[in-house]
């Protein structure tokens, strides 16, 4: 508006040579004044673009580059001829439950320390670094005269941090662009995919690898439990399988119930040997043995999950349990198989203070605490077994005449 007035007022004083000279400079600077002010801001809404575009492809947690630029970079070697990457995408896993122990700011910082650390790794192999989700990386690496294994292997090795928690570990997945995937789609989810199967193979390492150090310190404490610990992991596996559980879930299990007594080694021997019945502060200690055993084994990377069976493994169907009072179906079906487990093993087993029960005996004592103590479908589910496993009658013969 105040450009068009001055302009108004030089045309005015071209054409009539009223406006005195005070006034036409006036309103020459004004004109520039406008001008400059309206190139300044066309300026400033450029540079605000060009950060509002940088923003849009970058990670403002790690600094590297995100998803969409690392589809846009993949495009752009795709569509140029002989241009040969490597895309290998990285996982902190564990990297939420670190936060949760130790804070959001510390898992932050962890995150940004492994992003460095990759990039430190792909420049020198003019590679990019990117944060594609909220725990993974990627790297996109030319490879030229490299061999695919040499590029895995420096992306990888960046992400070894000796000061990490031992609950972060470090999955990978990789593809080779053009040969294995010829779009930007199909490398993510390739890579993906790779990455899982990787990942997947680490915990089934790691939690055999933690279970077996568990059960070989219990053995050493307790070698008396070993054969009692067999019989209800069999039985464990048994049930599981009739209520129609998956792989996973019948492993847990087993693996729930080979450790349902590592809490006893926190429990003094005293205690454990003692003839006479125990005092308050005996009982509670011995009651104790499953929050005990949660945390030795939640300590091991993968066990997670078992952790939580051997936990409720105490629990009672009517909420009477302990430790955690839990009733129904909220206490984990795991733990209700293998609390019914235990106590059949136990009363069909020979102790100094207790005779052997027979099959039928334990299981209608079972049957009598069905609802109370124990879930009635998983007592159930054992009735079945049992008489499936009985041995056939034989047939009445009849004596020839």
């Amino acid at each position: 508006m105040f450009a068009l007035v001055a302009i108004a007022l030089l045309i005015y004083d071209h054409i009539n040579r009223r406006v005195t000279e005070l006034v036409f400079w006036l309103t020459l600077a004004l004109i520039v004044a406008v001008f400059a002010r309206m190139i300044e801001t066309v300026r400033r809404q450029s540079g605000a673009l060009r950060q509002h575009e940088r923003s849009a492809l970058s990670d403002p947690v790690t600094g590297l580059e995100n998803r969409r630029k690392l589809t846009r970079d993949m495009s752009a070697a795709l569509a140029t001829p002989g241009d040969s990457r490597v895309l290998v995408m990285l996982e902190l896993d564990g990297l939420q439950t670190y936060s949760d122990r130790f804070g959001y700011a510390a898992g932050e910082e962890l995150l940004r320390r492994s992003a460095s650390s990759l990039l430190e790794a792909v420049e020198p192999l003019a590679g990019i670094a990117y944060r594609v989700d909220t725990d993974r990386l990627a790297a996109l690496v030319p490879l030229g005269e490299r061999q695919l294994g040499e590029v895995v292997l420096a992306a990888t090795a960046s992400l070894r941090d000796d000061a990490a928690d031992p609950v972060i570990s470090r999955a990978y997945g990789d593809v080779a662009i053009p040969d294995e995937a010829a779009q930007p789609e199909l490398a993510l989810q390739i890579a993906g995919q790779r990455l899982a199967a990787h990942k997947q193979r680490q915990h089934r390492s790691a939690r055999r690898q933690a279970h077996a150090a568990l059960m070989a310190v219990l053995s050493v404490r307790r070698p008396d439990l070993r054969e009692h610990l067999r019989i209800v992991t069999y039985r464990a596996i048994s049930l599981a399988r009739r209520l129609g559980l998956g792989v996973a879930e019948i492993d847990d299990i087993a693996l729930a119930a080979e450790l349902q007594d590592i809490g006893l080694l926190a429990v003094p021997e005293a205690v454990l040997e003692k003839e006479r019945p125990l005092d308050e502060a005996e009982t509670a200690m011995v009651r104790s043995h499953t929050v005990e055993g949660e945390k030795i084994i939640a300590a091991a990377p993968g066990l997670a999950p078992v952790a939580k069976l051997v936990r409720a493994s105490s629990e009672y169907f009517d909420g009477s349990g302990y430790p955690d009072g839990l009733a129904g179906e909220a206490i984990p079906l795991g733990a209700r198989i293998i609390a019914v487990s235990v106590a059949y093993a136990a009363m069909t087993s020979h102790r100094p203070y207790q005779a052997a029960r027979s099959a039928m005996e334990a299981l209608a004592e079972l049957n009598r605490c069905s609802g109370t103590q124990f879930d009635p479908r998983v007592v159930e589910a054992l009735s079945q077994d049992l008489a499936e496993e009985a041995p056939p009658v034989p047939a009445p013969t009849q004596d020839r005449l």
